[in-house]
């Protein structure tokens, strides 16, 4: 199922975004390539909205790395990672694929080793850590909303991905979090805006309303 979704991601490549030479964003010298954001896509608990295309997705999930690269070139001296910092990360991961032997299965599809697999949730295990610590925000999201999150977006995003959906109950604790993450990124869109401006981002993803 997954190397179906893949080969759904191929086709919207083709039809849509063109690339260059498969690098899809530059920050300072740092590569972004279109298989980091294939695994994003399947790993992160990052959910393409109901109203969201394809495309817009794609380069919202683009930009999401783009921070995350920022943040980790930015703070990567000033904090230290610890197993609980990675934790925070790996939970929501779990709970998207299911358990620890469909992730493993997952990992095997892309050829990746757990080594591998930490080594790409680095950058974000640090920009969570960062939010965490320098802004610590009382974000309140009503079940009502997690519950409509659940059928509206998380619900269809697994099954266009091959993946199994959980249970609300499941889900709920993590549905939450990504929420309050989102509300946290508007009001600290500024702030990362700043942030990124310190740095030189080439985005060689093209739109196909672009021209080449």
């Amino acid at each position: 199922m997954i190397a179906k979704a893949l080969l759904s991601l191929f086709i919207l490549l083709q039809s849509g975004p063109i690339l260059v030479d498969k690098i899809a964003a530059i920050v300072n010298e740092e590569i972004i390539t279109i298989h980091d954001i294939e695994r994003a896509i399947v790993f992160f608990p990052i959910l393409r909205q109901k109203s969201e295309t394809e495309e817009n997705f794609y380069f919202r999930v683009l930009s999401d790395l783009v921070s995350y690269k920022a943040i980790y070139l930015e703070f990567s001296d000033e904090f230290s990672l610890s197993e609980e910092d990675f934790e925070q990360v790996q939970t929501p991961i779990l709970k998207k694929t299911g358990s620890l032997e469909k992730l493993l299965a997952v990992l095997n599809n892309f050829t990746m080793s757990w080594s591998d697999f930490q080594n790409f949730i680095r950058e974000k295990v640090l920009y969570e850590k960062v939010l965490r610590e320098k802004f610590q925000m009382e974000i309140t999201v009503p079940f009502a909303e997690i519950e409509n999150f659940y059928h509206n977006d998380y619900f269809p995003s697994q099954q266009r991905l091959g993946l199994a959906p959980q249970t609300l109950v499941e889900m709920a604790p993590v549905i939450e979090k990504y929420i309050r993450q989102l509300r946290t990124a508007e009001q600290l869109s500024g702030w990362l805006n700043d942030l990124r401006a310190n740095y030189q981002i080439e985005i060689k993803l093209r739109s196909r309303n672009e021209p080449f």
